[in-house]
């Protein structure tokens, strides 16, 4: 006990500095801490144990000790068969599956799917120790080599034969000097810097690129056409500058903005974005890392080389076995039954936007057909089969999106058993013992005898 007070006390400092993910992986999901909660129910049951047979007034004292145990097993059958994760669904968006707190590895060879977990933080992976996972039917194995606790991430382009356009641009003004990249035809085909949208287009023709020029949005832009072949223009939605003319790399365009001049640095007319991934030192809070680890795939027809692959991101590379892919997320279980998000509402107090309460409308799909809706709102959790879903967040925009935890707790039973016998044992101790050590007492207690004398008593 006095153990289990030390590391609970440190724990809840570590948490407070380091995050509440980082506690349960030093801490609450260790081997040696199950043992001391092992230990310690051990040392209940025969602290109950040595006063075998129990008489009538130990009643409560059983019933106590009965509980804690039985509150012990169960919390712990909870911490290592159940489950917590979240679940956000957009409104119309169905999944059956829940995103648990766990990193892992996920990998598909040849249209096989496998997922390894990637916990490296206590064990991380080096070249001369390396971490091998071997695809279930395949002959090819995943070789985890390196890990980097937090690492920063950029992307810049560059050259290539064939590709869409690229350029690097900066913003000078009163407020400082930024500087970006744009590559035409995918997500970096615009950036927002503030109040100002900065994007590429790429044309193949003089009368496409006329097009692009002249329907430049309303607001605070400037459009960027590549083509065609290298010839470069610009478009400014606005007044008081020049609305749209050709580009001279180094030469600042003047927008009507507060001063503020863009210039174009460099073109490239065909290129692709390199990610480029950099071990760089952890922040204290686990929540703020951005982990990555360096994999590379092996099979008896060949390998490929290393690549690190950042959280939340994936590589793939073309293998003998057909094509695979590996990424680094959150693990994924499967549910049962699948869920949709129907409809999402949020109310927010008289007068503000802070939101008073929101809810889900949910339908239940089983597999065999059944299908059934459901309301969670916040104190209001869904129970189906074991699985609890509570309303936890949102996310504003259209459609909406909500947020859910899901938890599956299988000692669950065992813990409302621990704690209603607890609290009936409390209850014996302290009230029903007292009132039957009383009566026993009166029983036990010898009957007063009559002494005195009699009395005539005549009229």
């Amino acid at each position: 006990m006095v153990a289990l007070a030390v590391v609970c006390g440190i724990a809840t400092f570590y948490e407070s500095s380091h995050g509440t993910a980082a506690a349960q992986r030093v801490f609450y999901q260790t081997g040696w801490f199950t043992a001391l909660l092992s230990l310690l129910a051990v040392n209940i049951l025969f602290s109950m144990l040595r006063r075998y047979p129990w008489s009538r007034h130990q009643a409560g004292f059983v019933m106590a000790h009965v509980g804690i145990v039985l509150l012990l097993v169960g919390s712990l059958l909870s911490l290592h068969l159940g489950l917590d994760g979240t679940v956000a669904l957009y409104e119309g968006e169905g999944t059956g599956a829940v995103t648990l707190r766990e990193r892992a590895l996920a990998v598909e060879v040849g249209g096989r799917h496998e997922t390894f977990a990637a916990n490296f933080d206590d064990r991380p992976p080096r070249p001369d120790r390396p971490a091998v996972f071997s695809v279930p039917g395949t002959p090819v194995t995943l070789i985890a080599e390196d890990y980097a606790p937090h690492a920063e991430i950029s992307e810049i382009p560059e050259a290539a034969e064939d590709g869409a356009p690229a350029l690097t641009f900066s913003l000078d003004g009163a407020f400082g000097h930024q500087s970006d990249w744009l590559l035409a035809g995918g997500d970096r085909a615009h950036v927002a810097l503030g109040p100002l949208h900065v994007g590429l287009q790429a044309a193949t023709t003089e009368a496409e690129a006329r097009t692009a020029l002249a329907s430049v949005e309303p607001g605070n832009h400037i459009l960027f056409v590549a083509g065609p072949g290298e010839a470069l223009r610009y478009a400014l939605s606005g007044s008081g500058a020049t609305p749209a003319g050709p580009v001279t790399l180094g030469q600042a365009i003047a927008t009507p903005w507060m001063g503020l001049t863009a210039t174009v640095e460099k073109l490239l007319p065909h290129a692709v974005a390199r990610r480029t991934v950099r071990p760089a030192a952890p922040p204290a809070r686990e929540e703020r890392r951005t982990p990555a680890v360096r994999v590379r795939f092996d099979s008896p027809a060949g390998g490929t080389a290393p690549a690190w692959v950042p959280w939340g991101g994936s590589v793939g590379a073309d293998l003998a076995e057909g094509e695979a892919t590996v990424s680094f997320a959150d693990r994924e279980v499967r549910l049962p039954f699948r869920l949709t998000l129907l409809d999402f509402r949020a109310d927010t107090y008289p007068g503000s936007r802070r939101p008073a309460g929101y809810e889900s409308r949910v339908r239940i799909e089983e597999a065999d057909g059944t299908r059934a809706e459901h309301v969670i709102s916040m104190n209001h959790p869904l129970h189906h089969r074991g699985y609890v879903f509570f309303q936890a967040s949102f996310v504003e925009g259209q459609p909406m999106m909500s947020i859910l935890s899901v938890s599956r707790s299988p000692g669950l039973p065992l813990v409302y058993l621990g704690t209603a016998l607890v609290s009936l044992g409390v209850a014996w101790m302290f009230y029903v013992k007292p009132w039957l050590a009383r009566g026993q007492a009166r029983r036990r207690a010898p009957r007063p005898e009559w002494t005195g004398s009699a009395v005539e008593v005549t009229s």
